[in-house]
């Protein structure tokens, strides 16, 4: 057997699936803290580069909605992405739309490539192309009903509920 290629997040309570590539473990942290008063339960992963701690880099939000109240209450409008509903609760995501304040220069205003460009680089490559193959991997129990809308990518920009868990998947050949 190689090395492992993907890492698998499960999330017994709810029931779904994720798969992350694998530097995901070096540069993320998850956090479960709910932020957000409408949420049944969030699941941040969270930027680290350099042993410090940015903001999310994708936010799994969990609703106790309909598919119909979440287009009439406007979410469809919002940078939220609709993933699927399950057992009675609506799954979105959400990504960044700007880089970390952190990043811009206080002298300037304007983001420092020269001392965080391997960080800005390493984080629109997880927002712009991970993120998409991750969402592609979100698996719910069979009775539930997955739904294909696009995500909203912020253009600059580029662990758990229950107990979920990070587990490696191995390479078959």
């Amino acid at each position: 057997m190689g090395k492992p290629t993907m890492l698998v997040y499960k999330n017994d309570k709810y029931g779904f699936t994720l798969r992350f590539p694998t530097r995901w473990r070096t540069h993320c942290v998850v956090s479960r803290r709910k932020r957000v008063a409408e949420t049944e339960y969030e699941l941040h992963f969270k930027f680290r580069y350099n042993r410090k701690i940015y903001d999310n880099v994708l936010s799994i939000l969990v609703y106790r909605m309909t598919e119909e109240q979440w287009y009439e209450q406007g979410y469809s409008e919002s940078p939220l992405s609709l993933l699927g509903v399950s057992n009675g609760r609506l799954f979105a995501c959400q990504t960044p739309e700007e880089l970390p304040s952190e990043f811009v220069d206080p002298k300037t205003g304007e983001y420092n490539y020269k001392r965080y460009g391997a960080a800005i680089k390493l984080l629109r490559q997880m927002v712009n192309k991970d993120v998409p193959r991750i969402m592609e991997s979100i698996r719910f129990p069979a009775a539930a009903r997955k739904l294909r809308t696009t995500p909203y990518y912020g253009k600059s920009v580029c662990g758990c509920a229950g107990r979920g868990v990070l587990r490696r998947k191995k390479r078959t050949r």
